[in-house]
């Protein structure tokens, strides 16, 4: 039902901006062939760096946020839309000369950590991609990986397809779900949470997914800042009053990256003392950069894992 609604709604707004020629075309592109972007087949410079690839494929964890200017480039001045497609939106011409807004720049922290990798042949996961923009980049920034990617949306909405991509349509508080997948799909050397923003998914994920990381595995959390910012405030306010927070999710992500750290045990209602010990033993260091400064909401966690 979801797939009918989504191609009812594409096939009017093809019909309405290139007419019914281009609309039966498309129509049959997507009947007999796939209609996802090869990334097997795009020429992209094998010496190009991250912060250019984000920017290409247009993922907001660059410098630059390509993805919202593809989306503000509707129509140029006689009313034609500027890029009749995404495809053509990322074989664009000197992509740095067009106006962005800002993205998260994540790019110098995960070159620190992800680059001496680069040339691996790992396993990767990416937690919440929506349309795969990120993994478009991954794609191309490790060559010799096989790259899993799990969102909630269904298969139809992500846009690319590759010999090494593997995409999963899962809700990640599911936990029946998760553990199938789990189980079909564990051991990863690289993991990188971009789901749900918000305490009860972080928690969960990491719960979940942290122990199928490999010996000396990278688990990587993004933006888990503006949760905390907002329960700060919460705090604070309660505080000021004279009154006690009660709150399911009083501890600050930020905060649970601290415990681990020093491996200091605390009350959660997801994480049980099970799940802390096993983080426990098995952790090697903790990197958490809080990067407000550079960017609102911005945030970065890693997780790094034992190699024994």
């Amino acid at each position: 039902m979801l797939r009918s609604k989504y191609l009812i709604r594409r096939f009017f707004y093809t019909l309405s901006n290139y007419g019914i020629s281009a609309t039966l075309k498309k129509i049959y592109k997507t009947c007999f062939y796939s209609n996802k972007i090869d990334l097997d087949k795009l020429n992209i410079p094998n010496n190009l760096g991250l912060d250019d690839l984000f920017l290409k494929f247009g993922t907001d964890k660059g410098s630059l946020d390509g993805k919202k200017t593809y989306d503000f480039l509707e129509k140029n001045k006689d009313g034609e839309k500027k890029f009749k497609s995404y495809y053509e939106w990322i074989n664009r011409n000197n992509p740095r000369n067009f106006e962005y807004q800002f993205g998260l720049n994540f790019t110098p922290y995960y070159e620190k950590y992800l680059g001496p990798l680069r040339d691996k042949s790992l396993k990767i996961l990416e937690i919440g991609v929506a349309n795969g923009h990120s993994v478009a980049s991954w794609f191309y920034y490790f060559p010799n990986s096989e790259i899993h990617a799990v969102d909630i949306k269904k298969k139809h909405k992500f846009l690319y397809k590759g010999k090494r991509i593997n995409y999963h349509s899962l809700d990640c508080l599911d936990n029946v779900a998760v553990r199938k997948f789990i189980t079909k799909n564990n051991n990863f050397d690289i993991i990188i949470d971009d789901s749900f923003h918000e305490q009860p998914a972080i928690t969960n994920n990491i719960k979940n997914f942290y122990p199928t990381l490999n010996p000396g595995g990278i688990y990587v959390l993004e933006d888990f800042n503006t949760a905390d910012h907002i329960l700060k405030i919460e705090r604070k306010y309660n505080e000021d009053s004279g009154k006690k927070l009660m709150h399911r999710w009083s501890i600050l992500t930020s905060e649970i990256f601290d415990y681990i750290k020093n491996k200091k045990m605390f009350k959660h209602e997801i994480f049980k003392e099970d799940d802390l010990k096993y983080i426990f033993d098995t952790i090697d260091r903790v990197e958490v950069h809080d990067l407000e400064l550079e960017h609102p909401w911005a945030s970065l966690g890693f997780l790094f894992k034992k190699k024994n």
